[in-house]
């Protein structure tokens, strides 16, 4: 009755690291469910959910080390971090260290109750169950030797159950496989599965219960069935505390994890029955505002990510977190671009560079990144682009009306948010007109309305064209560029096409309004060497062409199609009232921040986009790539 299993590689194979890798995706997608279930605002709930995660990650290798030395291993310290890497990690510790960051930040973002606590319990309870797969197919936790013909797993040669029972004199040198162990890793499966099938069949009964008992309930037990299984796991596999607990000169029965689970056990259910008890003293959940807390969470999670030591997290750990920090950073990024609309003055500075030092410090996340300035045989490599983004566009426009301008003044919001994918070809020796195409989708709002009236007592009926109306922009491109033969100098150069329902424009008069489907996309720019450049431009992104076209002349330094830093003037066609100048003038500043190839951080590239004309035309956009390179 025994399943035989034997992975093909004893070391390093993928199965656990896929399942891994699921069970994160799972855990971080149901709260985000649970935050959307729940009312929850994203501005709150995301940085929550970033902090519980990175600390249980973190809480999985911590538990293994002295307290003295969590500062340390925090700060960076690459010895440490390679004792741990690559070593055993305890979902014991997570699940400990993540209630702690809960209860830490709850208060801080905005959550005055303890409902929040229950929102965690079901995502847990699944992403363990998904993990134990990748448990019993790696080989990792195994049970104690079981009787021949009885249920249990078979492994082959290489497993770490069959090299333990070879070190125990339990197999001979030639044994074709492990004896059959007890199936550990498949009644943990069943526990947490079954703790969140529990929780799922008795969510609509939770409504009156006190806030956090479900989460002290399903803690509870599943400790209490963790205490349980220890029983028939073979103590070899189990690396936390697995050895006897000696109290007074008397070794207590166990091991010392099961008395922690134990004393977990009666304490979380002894909780959770002093709650019940109480009634529904606690059941309200007051949401609160988080204000900059939540950003400054963000920062702070970024920075403690770029205090890692190199190799610290997993490669499914760091795909994950940087999901969830670029998800706060987005989060914060458009609640600036809100409030850039209301209040520029005072908050055009303060986001943009809170953004920007996020962002940066997101690209120190232990993330993969390609070498930014190539050699001739890397310049042989494909490269696949993802971007994300998100503007807001505001503008006044007062048409004329034959014998000078309208009365009226029109006021015009866009907000849009959208995202790219941009693939380079591998160049050639002869460099192809075209090495980079690309396109990408944008879709938004843009609201009309009557911001002013000159002249008149009071407003006229509306038109049919104010209110809020639905844009997209549907945008391929291609790019390329040119060097002169024994020259610095360089021709940088891209044509492409937006199409959809991409702005209105009012002409002539006030029953006239034109909206624009089709806007093509130019850009040329002029190098020298890898320093300077010059650059003219047409609708040139999203940002340029949703809600108001846009021309673009601008000095620049660095690459015009690789990091830059450029400033110059813009002119956007829309009427100002003024016959003479159809059109509002803008200084503008823009970039491409990558950090240096040196710190093996230069996959992430921010690029901020700031233009206005000192009073009522503004316009911000941020955008955040990465970028995969392979040959």
């Amino acid at each position: 009755m025994a399943l035989l299993y034997s992975p093909p590689s004893p070391h390093g194979h993928f199965y656990y690291e896929a399942s891994q890798l699921a069970a994160f995706a799972l855990y971080v997608g149901l709260l985000l469910g649970q935050g959307y279930r729940r009312g929850y605002a994203w501005r709150s709930w995301l940085p929550l959910v970033a902090a519980a995660t990175l600390a249980l990650v973190l809480g999985c290798q911590l538990v293994f080390l002295a307290p003295a030395d969590w500062l340390a291993w925090l700060g960076g310290d690459a010895e440490l971090a390679r004792a741990v890497a690559g070593g055993p990690r305890s979902v014991v510790g997570g699940a400990a260290f993540s209630l702690g960051a809960v209860l830490a930040l709850r208060r801080v973002l905005g959550f005055r109750g303890w409902g929040v606590l229950d929102a965690f319990a079901g995502p847990l309870c699944w992403a363990l169950a998904v993990q134990s797969v990748g448990c019993v197919l790696a080989g990792c936790c195994w049970g104690e030797p079981t009787a021949a013909g009885t249920w249990g797993l078979v492994y082959g040669p290489g497993t770490p159950a069959y090299a333990a029972q070879l070190a125990q004199g339990l197999l001979g040198a030639s044994a074709p496989h492990a004896l059959p162990v007890i199936p550990t890793q498949l009644y943990h499966l069943l526990l947490c599965a079954g703790a969140g099938l529990m929780l799922h069949l008795v969510r609509h009964r939770a409504t009156g219960r006190p806030g956090g008992s479900r989460y002290l309930l399903a803690m509870g037990l599943l400790c209490l069935g963790r205490w349980g299984i220890e029983f028939w796991r073979d103590a070899a596999s189990e690396p936390l505390w697995a050895a006897p607990i000696a109290l007074a000169g008397y070794s207590l029965p166990g091991l010392g994890l099961q008395w922690l689970l134990l004393l977990e056990a009666a304490a979380l259910l002894g909780g959770w029955a002093w709650l019940v008890r109480r009634g529904r003293v606690l059941t309200t959940e007051i949401l609160v505002p988080a204000g900059s807390a939540s950003a400054l969470v963000g920062l702070g999670l970024l920075a403690l990510t770029a205090r890692l030591a190199p190799g610290t997290l997993s490669l499914p750990e760091i795909l994950v977190l940087q999901v969830l920090l670029l998800a706060v950073l987005l989060a914060e990024a458009r609640t600036a671009l809100r409030a850039l609309g209301r209040n520029l003055p005072r908050l055009a500075g303060l986001p943009l560079s809170l953004l920007l030092g996020g962002a940066l410090l997101l690209a120190t996340a232990q993330a993969p990144a390609p070498q930014q300035h190539l050699s001739a045989a890397e310049a042989e490599t494909h490269r696949l682009t993802f971007s994300v983004g998100t503007l807001h566009n505001q503008y006044d426009e007062r048409p004329s009306s034959g014998c000078g301008s309208s009365a009226y003044t029109y006021g015009h919001r866009t907000q849009a948010s959208g995202g790219e994918v941009a693939y380079q070809l591998a160049p050639d020796a002869e460099e192809p007109l075209v090495t980079t195409v690309g396109g990408g989708a944008w879709v938004g709002t843009e609201t009309i309305d009557l911001t002013g009236v000159k002249g008149t007592p009071s407003y006229p009926p509306a038109p049919d064209y104010l209110g809020t109306h639905r844009l997209y922009d549907l945008h391929l491109y291609a790019e390329g560029h040119q060097r002169w033969r024994d020259s610095e100098f360089g021709l940088q150069y891209r044509l492409g096409l937006h199409a959809g329902q991409l702005g209105y424009s009012i002409r002539g008069n006030t029953d006239n309004v034109r909206r624009l489907n089709l806007l093509p996309e130019t850009m040329l720019a002029f190098s020298y060497g890898r320093k300077l450049f010059g650059q003219f431009d047409l609708g040139y992104g999203a940002e340029n062409a949703l809600g108001s076209y846009a021309t673009r002349f601008g000095l620049g330094l660095g690459q015009p199609l690789g990091g830059h830093l450029l400033a110059g003037v813009a002119v956007a066609y829309h009427d100002n009232g003024d016959p003479n100048s159809p059109s509002f003038g803008l200084g503008f500043v823009s970039a491409r921040l990558r950090l240096p190839a040196s710190t093996g951080l230069s996959a992430f590239a921010l690029e901020p986009y700031f233009a206005t004309n000192f009073n009522r035309h503004n316009l911000l956009s941020l955008k955040l790539s990465y970028q995969l390179s392979g040959k």
